[in-house]
């Protein structure tokens, strides 16, 4: 026998047997009474003609919906067919499914399989086009799809995208769960977000067939799987066997689909209208625009890296060969001297060899620490040893050009520091500061000091040389920026800062030009008894 349940609604749970003849649905009915206020006297009827039941509105003043589509003439009722009269929501039983209807079983061998309702096109028309009885509802669909292509257009990788997406989908379109799958390289559909609203997180099967359709036809489908459950018919409680309301659409870019975004829910807690198909299909072509424009922006950035490889390899290349022509120079000089037998020439020109290939070795060193992202490896080390190290090197280059190095260090504490990665780090800076200042009347100052306030270890290095322009000073720790001309790659501070933020430091300048110029490192201390802490950024 055929009947219909109601599902929502004030009648909600209640189920009316129809019988051969009008079966009206109303206020004032005898055969399907509903107390919903939102409902005619005589809303809608069912009658049963040709061997088939058929839907027909009564000229009702809400109108009568079938499976989301407002009734404009007699229709026929198909198993599992939702009927929406004012605020409730009916669903009816009756009749045998159609025989065209796929059906797929899970593993456990139980339906899954859904039925189309509705279906909209996706391409650069899938805008949201308002039904005369829906023109505010698509004005807010508008401008919540303006939104979305607002927020994502800054976003540069596929699963934030993603993510983003559908978080935002299911603020504005309500659903007990949510996925979005995108084809991987292997031709296959891959889920790569999912947001699940309800308690029950078991794993709820996706109809193949209803994939099928969306990915071949390029389409949006409003479906539900009641219309094809044969248990339908048995008169069970609608709610014992979870009939469920879908909307899937396709992600489409520019080439052609690369997957799909796919809403349910329950029938008891939302049914899905053809203007939320028409909200999700435009959603999933600007989705699928937004992703070809990531892919996009990834080429472009290769591209420019690439780009950027080619002038730091001629870069470094041309720094390079001048410091293998200096010391070409000095090794000519001193193999000059050798065959003369003249040990004071050759050992007047070895301090120019001995220069360059120091030179040589600090570049590779900063190459190395500039390319590498590594975590330093930490032990407790007492930054003054490290400190002395480095003005004991430059101490023979300082002494040559007449230039004062003074070391002045505090007592410290030990700081959980990479030895070697400071001990670059304050060398580069030391070379900077003899390079700044000039023969005969330079001084440099290399400092320690402890701030015991905040648990720091200050490092100072401090120069009386020409100094550094306001307008140069924010480029100063820019990769290959340089103020030494061609005396200098641009990678020392680019390297000392890197050092020091990777000990959750901060480095920092201070600068006047004619009279010198200041660099404080300040890094985290750790004093005896909490070396495994981890420590935050400097204050």
């Amino acid at each position: 026998m055929a009947s219909i349940q109601v599902i929502q609604g004030p009648d909600k749970g209640r189920r009316f047997e129809l019988g051969k003849g009008e079966n009206v649905l109303g206020r004032q009915s005898r055969r399907i009474p509903l107390t919903d206020g939102t409902t005619s006297r005589r809303h809608a009827v069912i009658t049963f003609t040709d061997a088939k039941w058929v839907l027909t509105d009564l000229g009702s003043a809400n109108g009568t919906y079938l499976n989301g589509v407002r009734l404009k003439a007699p229709t026929p009722l198909k198993l599992g067919d939702q009927i929406r009269i004012g605020s409730s929501l009916l669903v009816f039983s009756g009749g045998q499914p159609a025989a065209d209807a796929g059906v797929d079983l899970d593993e456990d061998g139980l339906l899954v399989d859904a039925a189309i309702v509705a279906t909209v096109p996706s391409n650069e028309d899938s805008v949201i086009i308002p039904t005369p009885e829906a023109g505010a509802r698509a004005i807010d669909n508008l401008r919540i799809l303006y939104d979305l292509i607002g927020e994502v257009g800054s976003i540069f990788d596929v699963d934030v995208l993603l993510q983003h997406t559908l978080a935002r989908v299911l603020k504005v379109i309500k659903a007990d769960r949510g996925y979005i799958l995108l084809i991987g390289e292997d031709g296959e559909l891959k889920l790569k977000t999912s947001r699940i609203n309800t308690g029950d997180d078991r794993d709820v099967p996706i109809s193949h067939t209803i994939i099928r359709e969306v990915m071949k036809k390029e389409v949006g489908v409003l479906s539900s799987n009641a219309m094809s459950d044969k248990r339908f018919a048995a008169g069970k409680s609608v709610q014992n066997f979870g009939i469920r309301s879908a909307i899937c659409v396709p992600i489409k870019g520019r080439e052609g689909v690369l997957g799909v975004i796919h809403l349910d829910s329950s029938v008891f807690e939302q049914t899905y209208s053809t203007e939320q198909l028409r909200l999700l299909t435009a959603i999933g072509y600007q989705t699928g625009l937004a992703i070809d424009n990531v892919s996009l922006h990834q080429a472009a950035v290769q591209s420019e890296r690439l780009a950027a490889v080619g002038e730091t390899v001629a870069f470094l290349s041309h720094h390079i060969k001048n410091i293998l022509q200096a010391m070409s120079a000095g090794a000519d000089v001193v193999e000059m001297g050798l065959q003369a037998g003249d040990v004071n020439k050759a050992a007047s020109a070895w301090p120019i060899v001995q220069r360059n290939l120091g030179r040589i070795n600090g570049l590779i060193l900063n190459m190395l620490a500039f390319s590498k992202s590594r975590e330093p490896a930490l032990e407790n080390v007492n930054l003054n040893h490290v400190i002395g190290e480095c003005v004991e090197l430059q101490m023979p280059h300082a002494d040559e050009r007449n230039v004062a190095l003074i070391c002045e260090l505090d007592d410290l504490p030990p700081i959980s520091a990479d030895s070697a990665g400071m001990h670059q780090a304050v060398l580069n800076l030391v070379t900077n500061a003899l390079d700044a200042v000039e023969d005969g009347a330079g001084v440099v100052t290399v400092s320690s000091k402890y701030d015991s306030m905040n648990r720091n270890v200050i490092v100072r290095v401090a120069d009386n040389g020409s100094g550094i322009e306001a307008d140069r000073l924010e480029q100063i720790f820019t990769p290959f920026f340089s103020s030494k001309g061609h005396r200098g790659t641009g990678l020392g501070l680019a390297v000392t800062k890197k050092v020091v933020e990777e000990h959750h430091g901060r480095i920092e300048v201070a600068s006047e030009p004619g009279k010198g110029t200041t660099f404080t490192i300040t890094l985290p201390a750790c004093t005896a008894g909490d070396s495994g802490e981890t420590h935050g950024p400097a204050k």
